[in-house]
């Protein structure tokens, strides 16, 4: 082998290694953002579940059917209920149309110790 291929052989060594030490920067940095990804995604989730079990530990204390009517007495009388309702706490837990209006279906929800 004649000096010309021996330096043409570590120079493409030489390349190779920087080429490689590169690529592993380049994973370095992945690997970091996807440690990070996780670290997010896990904190997420622990936040959902203690939202989850939070909500679990609520129960419905009183439940509260307003109509309203959609003449021009009957919805404001029936959106003051409903008003006053919410301010007292109650929260929609669903609706349902009639030939004259709605109903609402009012929830009022409190802790209560879990017996399970």
């Amino acid at each position: 082998m004649t000096e010309l291929e021996e330096k043409t052989i570590r120079s493409e060594i030489s390349e190779l290694k920087e080429v490689v030490r590169e690529q592993g920067h380049k994973i370095d940095r992945i690997q970091s953002r996807i440690s990070a990804d996780i670290k997010a995604t896990r904190m997420a989730m622990s936040k959902h579940i203690d939202e989850f079990e939070k909500d679990r530990q609520k129960k419905m204390q009183e439940i509260k059917y307003v109509g309203v009517e959609f003449d021009p007495n009957g919805v404001k009388q029936g959106q003051d209920e409903v008003n006053a309702a919410l301010k007292s706490g109650f929260e929609p837990i669903r609706d349902f149309e009639t030939a004259r209006g709605i109903v609402m279906v009012l929830g009022l929800w409190g802790d209560h110790e879990r017996t399970d």
